[in-house]
């Protein structure tokens, strides 16, 4: 894979900027690459493909384990996440898809770019969809393990009501 010099960290970026999810797949097949490899910019092979809408790209990716979607890149200071409600401007239904996937693989809803906007402030008022998806996310993570009741979790077996 490693033909022309470039590193396989390099060709999976440019694989993700280009939506070329063959070559993604290759080389994640391959095992040799850093997924929180970063660009002068600091975006990730994620940032990329959210910010090109290669939804196939950025699906394989949220597949890894060792993968970070929360990870701010310098300049504008986003995620993956607000990249990929960014990308609103230019396909509504491909945003709401990348959107999904993204908050799948676990990206944090609440955090704040430079402009101290979180992703679901970017989104376009006529995109209620998109709003919706956001809103809940965020409603789900205001939650933890300790905020719900455990059904095993009880002090006597006499079936009374506790004091």
């Amino acid at each position: 894979m490693n033909d022309e010099g470039a590193s396989n960290n390099e060709l999976l970026m440019a694989a993700c900027r280009n939506d070329q999810e063959d070559v993604v797949e290759e080389i994640l097949e391959g095992g040799n690459f850093d997924v929180g490899y970063t660009d002068g910019a600091g975006n990730t092979a994620a940032h990329l493909a959210a910010k090109s809408g290669a939804l196939g790209c950025l699906e394989h990716l949220v597949n890894l384990d060792d993968i970070d979607l929360n990870i701010k890149n310098r300049m504008e200071g986003y995620t993956p996440l607000h990249f990929a409600v960014e990308y609103q401007k230019e396909d509504v239904e491909m945003a709401i898809a990348m959107v999904d996937i993204l908050l799948q693989g676990g990206s944090d809803p609440k955090i704040e770019n430079r402009n101290k906007l979180t992703a679901a402030m970017m989104v376009q008022p006529q995109n209620k969809e998109l709003k919706t998806l956001l809103s809940k996310a965020v409603r789900v993570d205001q939650f933890d393990e300790g905020d719900f009741a455990d059904d095993l979790d009880y002090d006597s077996d006499d079936d009374q009501p506790s004091d």
